[in-house]
């Protein structure tokens, strides 16, 4: 069976897997909410910004091309609805690439960014503020973050043994579309259980104290390059 790659961390060694989470979670937060409230030229910058990122860090985008298909029916979907609902092809533009750019950004950190580096950056980051749980939510966090991929490997895995036991894609679709949705959610409960297990054979807890992120240069100059970049985009677009 071919596994999904799109959302799951991948160790290259690059600057970018080297920053720590919380520059690159600042970084996103600031650029989301650029996205989300400036005109059509600052998403576009925001979108060639993070284009030139993947570029020079190699980002494998070719290798995700199976699993963007997705993305790519929600896109046209997303600009179907609005081009139905009246709007000009400017609005329609710039929702879809807000989308896009969302979408980018998300698989940029979660490629670069491990699940337990995550975790420990936000509880050692939040444990200092006082009745913070912050370990519990770093914890939260970092299990959301590997059922995500979870979710897209246990679709395709239903959608490959549909296939190789012959069902027609147009063959009664609305049946198959609640049967398919049903598969993968009793399939995706019992994948939940087997984490589980592992997990408590394992002694985790969510509360467990763990070794603190350290920050680097790196963290300093990304942190300086963003907020001048963001100044940039605010101020001309």
């Amino acid at each position: 069976m071919v596994e999904v790659k799109l959302f799951h961390y991948c160790d290259r060694g690059t600057y970018l897997h080297r920053t720590h989470p919380m520059t690159k979670l600042f970084s996103l937060l600031i650029f989301s909410l650029i996205i989300s409230s400036t005109s059509l030229p600052g998403v576009i910058s925001v979108f060639v910004l993070f284009s030139v990122i993947s570029w020079t860090i190699r980002f494998p985008v070719p290798r995700y091309a199976r699993e963007l298909r997705f993305f790519l029916f929600m896109a046209v979907l997303i600009a179907t609805a609005r081009t139905l609902g009246g709007s000009d092809i400017a609005v329609v533009v710039l929702v879809v690439l807000r989308f896009a750019t969302i979408v980018f950004m998300g698989m940029l950190f979660t490629d670069t960014s491990a699940p337990d580096d995550i975790a420990r950056a936000i509880g050692s980051a939040l444990s200092r503020l006082p009745r913070i749980p912050g370990y519990r939510i770093g914890a939260t966090i970092e299990l959301t973050l590997a059922s995500i991929p979870l979710l897209f490997d246990v679709a395709l895995e239903v959608s490959q043994a549909r296939k190789a036991r012959g069902e027609g894609l147009w063959k009664h679709p609305i049946r198959r579309m609640v049967s398919y949705g049903t598969s993968v959610f009793e399939l995706l409960l019992d994948r939940a259980q087997q984490m589980e297990a592992a997990l408590t054979a394992r002694a985790y807890r969510v509360d467990a104290v763990r070794p603190h992120f350290g920050w680097s240069a790196i963290d300093l100059i990304a942190g300086l390059i963003v907020m001048l970049l963001a100044a940039l985009i605010v101020i001309f677009c």
